[in-house]
């Protein structure tokens, strides 16, 4: 068995669990690693998913060594996505902030540090904004201001991406050029075999309305508060979803933030180089 087999079978090994948060229930999954080694922090680090992302997508090699140098690991699924359930409230990226705070709060957490991808970071900048004594640090993957500020995808990009359809498959195929430098995929071409949106879970309806929550997001610029918590933002340079001049412009709105380009990197960073990544948060989080 490969040490990519081997690490999945782990993070498959801890159970999948609910809780009732609002209108809603929520699946998620707390990862621990069985030695704390006397470690002084005991704060756990939240996974907050994007757009069609589930909570079994985040690479397991990520996951694993995030498990041996932080007290716990927390993946959960936003509503309307896994087995996560739709709920009658409007779906906006305030809602699903409140969804993760409404998460930490069932469990019994009273801060935690939270990293968000993409539309997941999105979330995780409201949460930070609307419940600040919630978030201990946050790591903005992938992310821009979002509202007026927002730097506009392409209308072939937004189509794509809120308008998959077809097998799995057939979806990831559709968006995996949008996710991955082309001359990376050049030299990955068996990577689609391994591309997670083929396991993803999540409806159309729902992909609609998340994007119809992007879209609708008054963004970081429309609130007088800034983020003062510490903050890492990272960023590929060939990240064509949210782009490195978006990602710059965060700096304007949050007085303790670290920013870090990855060079040839496309949005989905994390899939391409995962130690590095990896490696990046522990570093970050050792140090705040």
């Amino acid at each position: 068995m490969s040490n990519e087999s081997q690490t999945r079978e782990i993070i498959d090994s801890f159970p999948i669990r609910k809780t009732t948060v609002d209108d809603i229930e929520i699946e998620y999954k707390i990862l621990k690693r069985k030695n704390m080694n006397g470690s002084d922090d005991n704060t756990p680090l939240l996974f907050i998913p994007g757009l069609r992302i589930t909570m079994d997508m985040w690479p397991p090699i990520m996951l694993n060594e995030l498990t041996q140098s932080i007290s716990s690991v927390i993946i959960y699924n936003n509503r309307g996505t896994g087995n996560s359930s739709t709920g009658s409230k409007d779906y906006s990226i305030k809602q699903l902030a409140k969804d993760a705070a409404d998460l930490l709060k069932s469990l019994g957490i009273e801060k935690a540090h939270v990293i968000g991808w993409s539309m997941g970071a999105y979330i995780a900048t409201e949460l930070a904004l609307l419940y600040p004594d919630k978030v201990s640090s946050l790591i903005l993957y992938g992310s821009g201001p979002g509202g007026d500020k927002a730097i506009p995808s392409s209308a072939e990009l937004m189509q794509t991406l809120g308008g998959v359809s077809g097998t799995p498959e057939e979806q990831a195929r559709q968006i995996l050029s949008f996710f991955f430098p082309s001359t990376w995929l050049l030299d990955n071409p068996d990577f689609i075999d391994k591309f997670p949106l083929l396991k993803s879970t999540v409806s159309i309806e729902t992909t609609q309305k998340q994007a119809q929550a992007i879209v609708g997001w008054d963004g970081i610029y429309n609130t007088p508060s800034l983020i003062t918590q510490p903050t890492l933002v990272l960023i590929g340079t060939e990240d064509i979803i949210t782009t490195p001049k978006a990602a710059f412009s965060l700096i304007e709105k949050i007085p303790l933030i670290s920013l870090i380009q990855i060079k040839d990197a496309g949005h989905g960073l994390m899939y391409q180089y995962p130690e590095k990544f990896t490696k990046m948060l522990q570093t970050f989080l050792d140090i705040i």
